[in-house]
């Protein structure tokens, strides 16, 4: 009686460890949730790169942001090389 109930007890743990693999879906390389790393240069020196690791919607988001601050610097300096304004 013992040794039935370990053998369903096992067979049972094997059927939802197999179960819960096949749910585990792949993430997409696109998808905003799926973690991408780059390697960049560390400033001040010739060789060193620094690994960094954020999602998709954070390396989208820093671009954003980098390309927002671009805008404004240009602009502040259009304003100030304008002699009739």
């Amino acid at each position: 009686m013992r040794g039935l109930k370990s053998v369903v007890v096992i067979s049972l743990l094997t059927i939802a460890s197999s179960a819960l693999a096949q749910e585990q879906p792949k993430l997409d390389r696109n998808d905003p949730n799926a973690v991408r790393c780059k390697r960049l240069d560390v400033i001040g020196s010739l060789a060193r790169k620094e690994r960094v690791c954020k999602t998709n919607a954070q390396w989208r988001a820093s671009a954003e942001q980098q390309n927002r601050d671009a805008d404004d610097l240009i602009s502040r300096n259009r304003v100030g090389m304008n002699p009739s304004g």
